[in-house]
């Protein structure tokens, strides 16, 4: 009767000194020039401590989808994933408080791509649905959805739930000044190798969960934490230029610019387009005098903030 429990107590020390001689090697690699050591992202506790009148609640968002280029009106969410923290207004990160995830069955074929690289198979989906009034409840509160490329996740979760629509967004990818800070790439799995760890990605809670501790390792250069630079760039407002009447010859000029084109939808500007920071929209201005435009209207240049960036309200 006694030899169960002294199985499980053999095993448990066997578990302990593996961990801790897979320890010492890691200790051991790090102290050489000539290796560098990744550890696999754990998921953290929830944060019991509690907050001060001054915390606010942040969303990490990320979307799984069946594909990557015709956006919403071809594709279809296939799992979501949302993680609500804690942070200070100066960009510290105080801890999670709670998570939703969710499948959802779209009305074609998952392509065997998409389940290649994410796992997700038809059976995981199969009679799913995304539960709107839980999301919209669990979003009640926050005051900032963060994604790692929200022109793509904050197009899904909009048509998917249009509470999103009304809450201002941050780019995680685009809004951090990651090259300035010496980090070549912007994609979240070389940001977790630059941050020396791994996790399971193209899962969306896991993608979440990595973003967030992204968010919060210091920056080389600056020493700001990610979510700092994120929260500065969100208080700045963009301005927009529209290119009016463009020639149609001219359209490789300015896409080789960053210029995207503008479909007219809610009423908006039919035209090229570019975002500036209030110090670049003198020079832009210049670009397109010294364009060869011929008889066209002048440019328009219009606020952009938070609660319409990389929404599909701009486009």
């Amino acid at each position: 009767m006694s030899r169960p429990p002294q199985r499980s107590t053999e095993d448990t020390l066997e578990r302990v000194m593996d961990t801790f001689e897979a320890e010492l090697h890691a200790i051991a690699l790090r102290c050489s020039t000539e290796f560098r050591v990744l550890r696999k992202l754990a998921r953290r506790e929830y944060c019991e401590r509690p907050l001060g009148p001054r915390a606010k609640i942040g969303l990490i968002v990320d979307v799984e989808t069946t594909g990557l280029d015709t956006g919403p009106d071809g594709d279809e969410i296939i799992e979501l994933g949302l993680l609500k923290f804690a942070y200070t207004a100066g960009g510290v990160v105080l801890g999670v408080l709670s998570q939703h995830t969710s499948f959802h069955e779209p009305r074609h074929a998952i392509p065997a791509l998409v389940t290649r690289l994410t796992g997700i198979t038809a059976d995981m989906v199969r009679g799913k649905r995304v539960d709107v009034a839980a999301i919209e409840a669990f979003a009640a509160d926050v005051d900032i959805v963060i994604a790692h490329n929200a022109g793509f996740d904050r197009r899904f979760l909009e048509r998917a739930c249009p509470e999103f629509a009304t809450l201002p967004w941050a780019c995680s990818q685009t809004q951090v000044k990651w090259f300035e800070e010496g980090i070549e790439g912007t994609k979240l799995c070389y940001l977790a190798y630059h941050n020396r760890f791994y996790y399971d990605g193209h899962r969306a809670i896991d993608d979440c969960f990595a973003l967030l501790e992204i968010l919060e390792h210091p920056l080389p250069e600056s020493g700001q934490t990610p979510l700092a630079q994120l929260l500065e760039a969100v208080r700045r407002p963009n301005l927009r230029v529209y290119a009016l009447g463009l020639p149609y010859e001219l359209k490789d000029r300015v896409r080789a610019r960053g210029y995207r084109w503008s479909s007219g939808a809610d009423g908006r500007p039919r035209a090229w387009h570019r975002d500036v920071t209030g110090d670049e929209v003198e020079a832009e201005l210049r670009f397109l005098d010294d364009l060869d435009r011929g008889d066209v209207v002048e440019p328009l240049v219009i606020e952009m903030d938070a609660y319409v960036r990389f929404s599909d309200r701009q486009a």
